[in-house]
Protein backbone atom coordinates (compact mmCIF):
# COMPACT_ATOMS: atom_id res chain seq x y z
CA UNK A 1 0.00 0.00 0.00
CA UNK A 2 2.86 2.29 0.63
CA UNK A 3 4.73 1.56 -2.12
CA UNK A 4 1.87 2.48 -3.85
CA UNK A 5 1.02 5.59 -2.63
CA UNK A 6 4.43 6.42 -3.35
CA UNK A 7 4.32 5.78 -7.18
CA UNK A 8 0.69 7.79 -7.05
CA UNK A 9 2.67 11.18 -5.22
CA UNK A 10 5.59 10.11 -8.11
CA UNK A 11 3.15 10.42 -11.11
CA UNK A 12 1.58 13.29 -9.37
CA UNK A 13 4.72 15.47 -9.32
CA UNK A 14 5.85 14.90 -12.60
CA UNK A 15 2.71 15.94 -14.06
CA UNK A 16 2.64 19.34 -12.14
CA UNK A 17 5.94 19.68 -13.39
CA UNK A 18 5.99 18.63 -16.93
CA UNK A 19 4.99 21.93 -19.06
CA UNK A 20 1.94 21.75 -21.41
CA UNK A 21 1.77 20.47 -24.88
CA UNK A 22 1.00 23.04 -27.39
CA UNK A 23 -1.73 22.25 -29.80
CA UNK A 24 -1.81 23.35 -34.23
CA UNK A 25 -3.66 26.39 -32.47
CA UNK A 26 -1.81 27.61 -30.13
CA UNK A 27 1.91 27.31 -32.63
CA UNK A 28 3.84 30.91 -33.32
CA UNK A 29 1.77 31.28 -36.39
CA UNK A 30 -1.20 32.16 -34.00
CA UNK A 31 0.50 35.70 -33.40
CA UNK A 32 2.91 36.47 -35.76
CA UNK A 33 4.89 39.48 -37.08
CA UNK A 34 5.27 40.61 -40.46
CA UNK A 35 8.28 42.25 -42.13
CA UNK A 36 8.04 44.05 -45.23
CA UNK A 37 11.00 45.06 -47.55
CA UNK A 38 10.05 48.11 -50.03
CA UNK A 39 13.32 48.05 -52.49
CA UNK A 40 13.45 48.69 -55.91
CA UNK A 41 12.37 45.71 -58.52
CA UNK A 42 15.86 43.74 -59.30
CA UNK A 43 17.10 43.84 -55.45
CA UNK A 44 17.77 41.11 -53.30
CA UNK A 45 17.09 41.31 -49.33
CA UNK A 46 18.63 38.94 -47.30
CA UNK A 47 17.12 38.03 -43.85
CA UNK A 48 19.40 37.00 -41.94
CA UNK A 49 18.46 33.48 -40.78
CA UNK A 50 15.51 33.18 -42.72
CA UNK A 51 16.28 33.31 -46.79
CA UNK A 52 17.15 35.65 -49.55
CA UNK A 53 14.39 37.07 -51.75
CA UNK A 54 13.80 39.76 -54.43
CA UNK A 55 12.40 42.73 -53.37
CA UNK A 56 9.45 43.88 -52.82
CA UNK A 57 9.06 41.14 -50.51
CA UNK A 58 6.95 39.97 -46.92
CA UNK A 59 7.47 37.26 -44.56
CA UNK A 60 5.53 36.10 -41.84
CA UNK A 61 7.69 36.12 -38.65
CA UNK A 62 8.07 34.84 -35.22
CA UNK A 63 8.25 37.98 -32.93
CA UNK A 64 11.84 38.95 -32.74
CA UNK A 65 15.30 40.70 -34.06
CA UNK A 66 16.16 40.45 -37.90
CA UNK A 67 18.84 42.23 -39.57
CA UNK A 68 17.67 42.92 -43.54
CA UNK A 69 20.62 43.30 -45.65
CA UNK A 70 20.73 44.55 -49.29
CA UNK A 71 23.89 44.28 -51.49
CA UNK A 72 24.35 46.59 -54.55
CA UNK A 73 26.02 49.85 -55.61
CA UNK A 74 25.53 50.43 -51.54
CA UNK A 75 24.41 47.91 -48.96
CA UNK A 76 22.08 48.54 -47.05
CA UNK A 77 21.79 46.99 -43.11
CA UNK A 78 18.46 47.32 -41.13
CA UNK A 79 18.25 45.71 -37.92
CA UNK A 80 14.74 45.95 -36.49
CA UNK A 81 12.42 44.18 -34.81
CA UNK A 82 9.33 42.30 -35.58
CA UNK A 83 6.39 42.88 -33.17
CA UNK A 84 3.28 40.49 -32.90
CA UNK A 85 0.20 41.61 -35.10
CA UNK A 86 2.42 43.82 -36.29
CA UNK A 87 3.98 45.14 -39.95
CA UNK A 88 7.56 46.00 -39.47
CA UNK A 89 8.06 48.20 -43.00
CA UNK A 90 11.65 48.78 -44.48
CA UNK A 91 11.42 50.93 -47.19
CA UNK A 92 14.75 51.66 -48.89
CA UNK A 93 16.31 52.87 -52.19
CA UNK A 94 19.95 52.27 -52.37
CA UNK A 95 20.40 54.38 -55.60
CA UNK A 96 19.11 57.58 -53.94
CA UNK A 97 21.69 56.82 -50.62
CA UNK A 98 24.25 56.50 -53.29
CA UNK A 99 23.56 59.89 -54.07
CA UNK A 100 23.92 61.08 -50.58
CA UNK A 101 27.26 60.23 -50.04
CA UNK A 102 29.73 61.95 -52.11
CA UNK A 103 33.21 62.71 -52.11
CA UNK A 104 36.85 61.53 -53.71
CA UNK A 105 38.60 57.82 -53.49
CA UNK A 106 34.90 55.88 -52.00
CA UNK A 107 35.37 52.42 -53.63
CA UNK A 108 32.20 51.26 -51.38
CA UNK A 109 29.29 52.75 -49.17
CA UNK A 110 27.49 51.13 -46.37
CA UNK A 111 23.97 52.71 -45.05
CA UNK A 112 22.70 50.90 -41.22
CA UNK A 113 19.82 51.65 -39.56
CA UNK A 114 20.11 50.44 -36.16
CA UNK A 115 16.89 50.40 -33.93
CA UNK A 116 19.38 49.23 -30.74
CA UNK A 117 21.74 52.39 -31.16
CA UNK A 118 21.25 56.08 -31.22
CA UNK A 119 24.46 57.56 -31.94
CA UNK A 120 23.06 61.22 -31.39
CA UNK A 121 23.03 60.41 -27.19
CA UNK A 122 26.46 59.75 -27.64
CA UNK A 123 27.46 63.79 -27.71
CA UNK A 124 29.73 65.29 -25.55
CA UNK A 125 29.49 68.54 -23.83
CA UNK A 126 31.10 70.47 -25.04
CA UNK A 127 31.90 68.60 -28.32
CA UNK A 128 35.87 67.19 -28.70
CA UNK A 129 38.19 70.42 -28.92
CA UNK A 130 42.05 69.19 -29.39
CA UNK A 131 44.54 70.49 -26.96
CA UNK A 132 46.31 73.62 -27.92
CA UNK A 133 48.67 73.72 -30.76
CA UNK A 134 52.31 71.98 -29.98
CA UNK A 135 54.96 73.31 -31.39
CA UNK A 136 58.81 71.34 -31.64
CA UNK A 137 58.66 67.31 -31.93
CA UNK A 138 55.39 67.17 -29.03
CA UNK A 139 52.42 65.71 -29.47
CA UNK A 140 49.13 65.17 -27.56
CA UNK A 141 47.84 61.26 -27.51
CA UNK A 142 44.22 61.01 -27.44
CA UNK A 143 43.63 56.92 -27.55
CA UNK A 144 40.32 55.78 -28.95
CA UNK A 145 40.76 51.87 -29.05
CA UNK A 146 41.07 52.03 -32.71
CA UNK A 147 42.32 47.99 -33.38
CA UNK A 148 41.36 47.08 -36.62
CA UNK A 149 42.66 46.50 -39.50
CA UNK A 150 46.29 47.00 -37.04
CA UNK A 151 46.01 48.75 -33.55
CA UNK A 152 46.25 53.04 -33.73
CA UNK A 153 46.33 55.62 -31.88
CA UNK A 154 45.01 58.92 -32.11
CA UNK A 155 47.63 61.79 -31.75
CA UNK A 156 47.45 65.53 -32.12
CA UNK A 157 49.79 68.68 -32.49
CA UNK A 158 46.62 71.23 -33.07
CA UNK A 159 42.97 71.76 -34.36
CA UNK A 160 44.24 70.98 -37.84
CA UNK A 161 46.54 68.88 -37.35
CA UNK A 162 45.19 65.14 -36.03
CA UNK A 163 46.80 61.93 -37.20
CA UNK A 164 45.81 58.21 -36.94
CA UNK A 165 49.35 56.34 -36.30
CA UNK A 166 49.55 52.68 -36.91
CA UNK A 167 51.43 50.16 -34.61
CA UNK A 168 54.98 48.73 -35.57
CA UNK A 169 55.68 52.37 -37.94
CA UNK A 170 58.19 55.01 -38.20
CA UNK A 171 56.85 58.37 -38.21
CA UNK A 172 57.40 61.63 -38.95
CA UNK A 173 55.25 64.78 -37.67
CA UNK A 174 55.90 67.40 -36.07
CA UNK A 175 58.75 69.68 -37.17
CA UNK A 176 58.14 73.51 -36.20
CA UNK A 177 61.49 73.91 -34.82
CA UNK A 178 63.15 72.02 -37.80
CA UNK A 179 64.33 68.77 -36.01
CA UNK A 180 63.44 66.00 -38.07
CA UNK A 181 60.78 64.79 -34.95
CA UNK A 182 61.36 60.96 -36.36
CA UNK A 183 59.90 58.31 -34.32
CA UNK A 184 59.19 54.36 -33.44
CA UNK A 185 55.64 53.76 -32.03
CA UNK A 186 53.97 50.72 -30.49
CA UNK A 187 50.61 50.48 -29.69
CA UNK A 188 48.93 48.56 -27.18
CA UNK A 189 45.59 48.35 -25.57
CA UNK A 190 45.41 51.27 -23.82
CA UNK A 191 48.21 52.80 -24.09
CA UNK A 192 51.36 54.03 -26.67
CA UNK A 193 54.67 53.96 -26.80
CA UNK A 194 56.85 56.41 -28.69
CA UNK A 195 60.79 56.23 -29.03
CA UNK A 196 63.01 59.04 -30.91
CA UNK A 197 64.99 57.41 -33.64
CA UNK A 198 67.05 58.33 -36.76
CA UNK A 199 68.33 56.99 -39.85
CA UNK A 200 64.61 55.55 -40.81
CA UNK A 201 64.59 53.65 -44.30
CA UNK A 202 60.64 54.12 -44.25
CA UNK A 203 58.68 56.55 -43.19
CA UNK A 204 54.80 56.43 -43.21
CA UNK A 205 53.00 59.03 -45.73
CA UNK A 206 49.94 60.74 -45.03
CA UNK A 207 46.75 61.26 -46.35
CA UNK A 208 44.33 64.12 -45.41
CA UNK A 209 40.60 63.37 -45.22
CA UNK A 210 38.11 66.24 -45.16
CA UNK A 211 34.92 65.14 -43.37
CA UNK A 212 31.60 66.83 -43.94
CA UNK A 213 27.90 66.88 -43.50
CA UNK A 214 24.62 67.75 -43.79
CA UNK A 215 23.46 68.93 -40.99
CA UNK A 216 26.71 69.37 -39.24
CA UNK A 217 27.92 67.90 -35.91
CA UNK A 218 26.58 64.45 -36.50
CA UNK A 219 29.01 61.97 -34.94
CA UNK A 220 31.93 60.73 -36.82
CA UNK A 221 34.10 57.88 -36.67
CA UNK A 222 37.13 56.92 -37.76
CA UNK A 223 38.01 52.98 -38.45
CA UNK A 224 35.66 51.95 -35.70
CA UNK A 225 37.78 53.75 -33.43
CA UNK A 226 35.62 54.85 -30.40
CA UNK A 227 36.02 55.22 -27.07
CA UNK A 228 37.10 58.21 -24.79
CA UNK A 229 36.71 61.01 -27.77
CA UNK A 230 33.96 61.59 -30.07
CA UNK A 231 34.65 63.34 -33.03
CA UNK A 232 31.98 65.58 -35.17
CA UNK A 233 31.68 67.02 -38.53
CA UNK A 234 33.37 69.25 -39.77
CA UNK A 235 36.34 67.16 -39.03
CA UNK A 236 39.86 66.97 -40.78
CA UNK A 237 42.72 64.01 -39.99
CA UNK A 238 45.70 62.61 -41.52
CA UNK A 239 45.24 58.96 -42.13
CA UNK A 240 48.42 56.54 -43.51
CA UNK A 241 48.32 55.79 -46.43
CA UNK A 242 50.45 52.54 -46.92
CA UNK A 243 50.45 51.61 -50.93
CA UNK A 244 52.35 47.93 -50.32
CA UNK A 245 53.64 45.88 -47.96
CA UNK A 246 57.27 47.24 -46.54
CA UNK A 247 59.72 44.38 -45.43
CA UNK A 248 62.56 45.21 -43.21
CA UNK A 249 62.70 48.59 -42.42
CA UNK A 250 65.34 49.99 -39.98
CA UNK A 251 66.05 52.87 -37.96
CA UNK A 252 68.65 53.66 -35.15
CA UNK A 253 67.05 53.92 -31.81
CA UNK A 254 68.49 55.11 -27.90
CA UNK A 255 69.26 50.95 -27.28
CA UNK A 256 70.52 50.09 -31.12
CA UNK A 257 68.85 49.12 -34.71
CA UNK A 258 65.21 49.00 -34.70
CA UNK A 259 64.17 46.19 -37.13
CA UNK A 260 60.46 46.11 -38.17
CA UNK A 261 60.14 42.75 -40.13
CA UNK A 262 57.09 44.09 -42.23
CA UNK A 263 54.74 47.04 -42.61
CA UNK A 264 51.25 46.19 -44.04
CA UNK A 265 49.62 47.81 -47.13
CA UNK A 266 47.27 50.40 -45.35
CA UNK A 267 45.49 52.44 -48.02
CA UNK A 268 41.65 51.98 -46.94
CA UNK A 269 39.83 53.73 -44.24
CA UNK A 270 36.29 53.79 -43.32
CA UNK A 271 34.57 57.25 -42.60
CA UNK A 272 31.83 56.46 -40.06
CA UNK A 273 29.49 59.53 -40.25
CA UNK A 274 26.20 59.08 -37.61
CA UNK A 275 22.82 60.27 -36.60
CA UNK A 276 19.92 58.62 -34.29
CA UNK A 277 19.77 55.26 -35.73
CA UNK A 278 21.49 55.81 -38.84
CA UNK A 279 25.29 55.25 -39.68
CA UNK A 280 26.63 56.04 -42.60
CA UNK A 281 29.85 53.93 -43.45
CA UNK A 282 32.93 54.81 -46.84
CA UNK A 283 35.54 53.12 -47.04
CA UNK A 284 38.44 55.31 -48.89
CA UNK A 285 40.84 54.41 -50.99
CA UNK A 286 43.70 57.34 -50.28
CA UNK A 287 47.07 58.14 -51.42
CA UNK A 288 50.64 59.72 -50.46
CA UNK A 289 50.17 63.27 -50.06
CA UNK A 290 46.55 63.34 -50.90
CA UNK A 291 43.63 65.23 -49.69
CA UNK A 292 39.91 63.48 -49.92
CA UNK A 293 36.65 65.14 -49.28
CA UNK A 294 33.76 63.30 -47.85
CA UNK A 295 30.21 64.17 -47.52
CA UNK A 296 27.45 62.57 -46.09
CA UNK A 297 23.90 64.49 -47.21
CA UNK A 298 21.80 62.31 -43.83
CA UNK A 299 19.02 64.43 -44.41
CA UNK A 300 18.45 62.73 -48.14
CA UNK A 301 19.47 59.37 -46.28
CA UNK A 302 16.89 59.74 -43.67
CA UNK A 303 14.22 60.24 -46.18
CA UNK A 304 15.21 57.37 -48.18
CA UNK A 305 15.52 54.55 -45.67
CA UNK A 306 13.21 54.25 -43.04
CA UNK A 307 11.38 51.86 -40.67
CA UNK A 308 7.77 51.78 -40.25
CA UNK A 309 4.85 49.92 -38.13
CA UNK A 310 1.29 49.26 -38.87
CA UNK A 311 -1.60 47.29 -37.02
CA UNK A 312 -1.95 44.31 -39.09
CA UNK A 313 -5.78 42.59 -38.94
CA UNK A 314 -5.34 39.06 -38.87
CA UNK A 315 -7.77 35.97 -40.06
CA UNK A 316 -6.88 32.24 -39.81
CA UNK A 317 -6.03 30.17 -42.96
CA UNK A 318 -6.27 26.48 -42.02
CA UNK A 319 -4.01 24.41 -44.13
CA UNK A 320 -4.26 20.16 -44.95
CA UNK A 321 -3.39 18.14 -47.17
CA UNK A 322 -3.38 14.40 -48.56
CA UNK A 323 -0.69 12.70 -47.65
CA UNK A 324 -0.04 15.24 -44.68
CA UNK A 325 3.24 16.58 -43.18
CA UNK A 326 3.55 18.47 -47.05
CA UNK A 327 5.58 21.95 -47.01
CA UNK A 328 4.06 24.32 -48.46
CA UNK A 329 4.40 28.48 -49.46
CA UNK A 330 1.40 30.68 -48.89
CA UNK A 331 1.74 33.99 -50.74
CA UNK A 332 -0.05 37.08 -52.27
CA UNK A 333 3.01 37.67 -54.32
CA UNK A 334 4.57 39.91 -51.97
CA UNK A 335 3.78 37.86 -48.53
CA UNK A 336 4.82 34.60 -48.36
CA UNK A 337 4.81 32.36 -45.12
CA UNK A 338 6.18 28.80 -44.79
CA UNK A 339 4.90 25.57 -42.46
CA UNK A 340 4.13 21.95 -42.43
CA UNK A 341 0.78 20.45 -43.10
CA UNK A 342 -1.03 20.39 -40.87
CA UNK A 343 -1.46 24.50 -40.02
CA UNK A 344 -3.26 27.24 -39.32
CA UNK A 345 -1.83 30.61 -40.45
CA UNK A 346 -2.69 34.19 -39.83
CA UNK A 347 -2.62 36.88 -42.37
CA UNK A 348 -3.84 40.02 -43.42
CA UNK A 349 -7.33 39.72 -46.33
CA UNK A 350 -6.26 38.99 -49.64
CA UNK A 351 -6.26 36.77 -52.16
CA UNK A 352 -3.25 33.92 -51.97
CA UNK A 353 -2.03 31.11 -53.65
CA UNK A 354 -1.00 27.97 -51.57
CA UNK A 355 1.70 25.22 -53.29
CA UNK A 356 2.09 22.49 -50.98
CA UNK A 357 4.82 19.61 -51.55
CA UNK A 358 6.09 16.71 -49.99
CA UNK A 359 8.88 14.21 -52.45
CA UNK A 360 7.46 14.72 -56.03
CA UNK A 361 3.73 15.61 -55.33
CA UNK A 362 2.58 18.70 -55.44
CA UNK A 363 -0.69 20.64 -55.09
CA UNK A 364 -1.76 24.01 -56.19
CA UNK A 365 -4.67 26.16 -54.77
CA UNK A 366 -6.25 29.81 -55.02
CA UNK A 367 -7.70 30.99 -52.14
CA UNK A 368 -9.68 34.09 -51.10
CA UNK A 369 -9.27 35.25 -47.44
CA UNK A 370 -11.49 37.09 -45.96
CA UNK A 371 -12.68 35.99 -42.81
CA UNK A 372 -11.79 32.44 -41.38
CA UNK A 373 -11.10 30.01 -44.37
CA UNK A 374 -9.17 26.17 -45.30
CA UNK A 375 -7.68 24.81 -47.97
CA UNK A 376 -7.38 21.11 -48.24
CA UNK A 377 -4.53 19.62 -51.21
CA UNK A 378 -4.75 16.90 -52.88
CA UNK A 379 -1.02 16.04 -53.57
CA UNK A 380 -0.53 14.41 -57.06
CA UNK A 381 2.46 13.88 -59.20
CA UNK A 382 3.84 17.29 -60.75
CA UNK A 383 7.21 19.07 -62.02
CA UNK A 384 8.24 22.78 -63.02
CA UNK A 385 10.79 23.66 -64.90
CA UNK A 386 13.24 27.08 -63.71
CA UNK A 387 15.59 28.68 -66.09
CA UNK A 388 17.82 30.72 -64.77
CA UNK A 389 20.23 33.27 -66.73
CA UNK A 390 23.33 34.82 -64.85
CA UNK A 391 25.41 37.96 -65.74
CA UNK A 392 28.15 36.86 -66.41
CA UNK A 393 27.09 34.11 -68.31
CA UNK A 394 29.95 31.96 -66.88
CA UNK A 395 28.77 32.21 -63.06
CA UNK A 396 28.09 29.12 -61.06
CA UNK A 397 24.52 28.06 -59.56
CA UNK A 398 23.81 26.83 -56.27
CA UNK A 399 20.21 25.11 -55.99
CA UNK A 400 19.99 24.57 -51.96
CA UNK A 401 24.06 24.72 -52.11
CA UNK A 402 24.32 22.57 -54.53
CA UNK A 403 26.44 23.21 -57.67
CA UNK A 404 24.34 22.34 -60.65
CA UNK A 405 25.95 22.35 -64.10
CA UNK A 406 22.54 22.73 -66.34
CA UNK A 407 20.47 26.42 -66.08
CA UNK A 408 17.49 24.34 -67.35
CA UNK A 409 16.50 22.82 -64.19
CA UNK A 410 12.78 20.61 -64.31
CA UNK A 411 12.24 20.20 -59.94
CA UNK A 412 9.50 19.49 -58.00
CA UNK A 413 7.26 22.49 -57.48
CA UNK A 414 8.11 24.25 -54.08
CA UNK A 415 10.72 26.44 -52.87
CA UNK A 416 14.32 26.80 -53.53
CA UNK A 417 17.48 28.73 -52.78
CA UNK A 418 19.43 29.35 -56.07
CA UNK A 419 22.72 31.38 -55.59
CA UNK A 420 25.15 32.54 -57.97
CA UNK A 421 28.57 33.04 -57.41
CA UNK A 422 31.90 34.19 -59.74
CA UNK A 423 35.15 35.03 -59.26
CA UNK A 424 35.44 38.82 -58.36
CA UNK A 425 31.19 39.58 -58.10
CA UNK A 426 29.61 39.94 -54.82
CA UNK A 427 27.82 36.46 -54.32
CA UNK A 428 24.01 36.73 -54.45
CA UNK A 429 21.30 34.19 -53.67
CA UNK A 430 17.44 34.71 -53.84
CA UNK A 431 14.53 32.36 -52.62
CA UNK A 432 11.98 30.94 -55.57
CA UNK A 433 8.78 29.00 -55.48
CA UNK A 434 7.65 27.13 -58.30
CA UNK A 435 3.89 26.26 -58.46
CA UNK A 436 3.00 22.52 -60.50
CA UNK A 437 3.92 22.48 -63.83
CA UNK A 438 5.38 26.45 -63.80
CA UNK A 439 7.51 27.54 -66.12
CA UNK A 440 9.64 30.41 -64.72
CA UNK A 441 12.73 32.15 -65.79
CA UNK A 442 14.80 33.94 -63.63
CA UNK A 443 17.59 36.80 -64.02
CA UNK A 444 20.38 37.25 -61.59
CA UNK A 445 22.98 40.08 -62.00
CA UNK A 446 26.22 40.04 -59.92
CA UNK A 447 28.41 43.12 -58.97
CA UNK A 448 31.32 43.76 -59.47
CA UNK A 449 33.54 43.75 -56.43
CA UNK A 450 34.81 47.21 -54.98
CA UNK A 451 38.54 47.82 -55.67
CA UNK A 452 39.60 47.63 -52.56
CA UNK A 453 38.14 45.64 -49.20
CA UNK A 454 36.97 46.87 -46.52
CA UNK A 455 39.59 44.85 -44.69
CA UNK A 456 37.36 43.87 -42.06
CA UNK A 457 36.59 47.75 -40.47
CA UNK A 458 33.98 47.34 -38.32
CA UNK A 459 31.82 50.39 -36.54
CA UNK A 460 31.81 49.34 -32.89
CA UNK A 461 30.01 52.31 -30.94
CA UNK A 462 27.73 51.53 -27.85
CA UNK A 463 24.37 51.26 -27.53
CA UNK A 464 22.92 53.31 -24.81
CA UNK A 465 19.39 54.84 -23.50
CA UNK A 466 16.22 53.59 -21.78
CA UNK A 467 14.37 53.16 -25.30
CA UNK A 468 17.09 50.86 -26.47
CA UNK A 469 15.57 47.68 -27.84
CA UNK A 470 17.39 45.06 -25.96
CA UNK A 471 18.88 41.53 -27.86
CA UNK A 472 20.09 38.43 -26.63
CA UNK A 473 23.74 37.34 -28.03
CA UNK A 474 23.66 35.36 -31.34
CA UNK A 475 26.33 33.09 -32.34
CA UNK A 476 26.28 34.47 -36.05
CA UNK A 477 29.11 36.49 -37.22
CA UNK A 478 27.67 39.37 -38.95
CA UNK A 479 30.61 41.69 -40.01
CA UNK A 480 28.31 44.25 -41.65
CA UNK A 481 26.65 44.55 -38.43
CA UNK A 482 28.22 47.48 -35.39
CA UNK A 483 29.18 45.79 -32.76
CA UNK A 484 27.16 45.81 -29.57
CA UNK A 485 24.09 44.20 -31.69
CA UNK A 486 23.00 40.77 -32.50
CA UNK A 487 20.78 39.09 -34.59
CA UNK A 488 18.14 36.22 -33.58
CA UNK A 489 18.08 33.55 -36.32
CA UNK A 490 14.84 32.06 -36.77
CA UNK A 491 13.54 28.96 -39.08
CA UNK A 492 10.56 30.05 -41.48
CA UNK A 493 8.85 26.85 -39.96
CA UNK A 494 5.77 27.35 -37.74
CA UNK A 495 8.06 26.08 -33.78
CA UNK A 496 6.84 27.38 -30.71
CA UNK A 497 8.08 31.11 -29.50
CA UNK A 498 9.84 31.80 -26.69
CA UNK A 499 7.04 31.52 -23.96
CA UNK A 500 10.02 32.34 -20.99
CA UNK A 501 7.28 34.75 -19.02
CA UNK A 502 4.41 32.50 -19.46
CA UNK A 503 6.04 29.36 -18.78
CA UNK A 504 7.79 30.90 -15.53
CA UNK A 505 4.59 32.07 -14.33
CA UNK A 506 2.81 28.81 -14.56
CA UNK A 507 5.69 27.14 -12.76
CA UNK A 508 5.55 29.11 -9.97
CA UNK A 509 1.78 28.18 -9.95
CA UNK A 510 2.31 24.92 -10.35
CA UNK A 511 4.90 24.90 -7.26
CA UNK A 512 2.33 26.30 -5.09
CA UNK A 513 -0.35 23.26 -6.02
CA UNK A 514 2.68 21.00 -5.37
CA UNK A 515 3.41 21.94 -2.46
CA UNK A 516 -0.44 22.39 -0.97
CA UNK A 517 -0.91 18.38 -3.05
CA UNK A 518 2.11 17.06 -0.59
CA UNK A 519 1.08 18.54 2.24
CA UNK A 520 -2.44 17.16 2.11
CA UNK A 521 -1.63 13.94 0.65
CA UNK A 522 0.92 13.61 4.17
CA UNK A 523 -1.78 15.04 5.93
CA UNK A 524 -3.73 11.74 5.13
CA UNK A 525 -1.13 9.37 5.40
CA UNK A 526 -0.85 10.50 8.88
CA UNK A 527 -4.24 10.71 9.83
CA UNK A 528 -5.09 6.79 8.14
CA UNK A 529 -2.27 5.51 10.51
Amino acid sequence: MVRWKVIFLAFLVAGLLVPPAYSAGESAMERPGYLFVEAPRGLVADIVGVGSYATPVGLVLPPGNYTVRITGNVTVVAWVSVVAETATIVRVNPSEIAEAVSGVGIVSIRAIFNESANYSREKLNPPFNPLQKITGCGYGSLYINISRPVPMDLVERGPEEVYLIPNGTFIHIGDSDGKPCIEYVEVNVGAAHAESVRNATYLVPWARLEITSVPNDLTFYINGGHNIYIFYTPMGIYVPAIPHDVYNATAVGYYGTIRIPVIHRLEAHTVGIAEDHYLIESVVKVAPNETYHINVDMEKVKSTLTVEREAVRAVPLEVDSEPGNASIVVTDGVLRVFATTPATLFLPPGNYTVIASRDNLSARESVVLTESASAFLKLSPANAILHVVTYPGNATVLLNGEEVKAKNLTLSPGCYNITVEAPGYLTKSVEVILAPNESKRIEVSLEKKPAVEDQEIVISPPSSGVDDIKSEESPANENDIPEGTQTLPTSPTNDVPDQAGRDNGSLWVKIVILIGVVGAVYLALRLRR
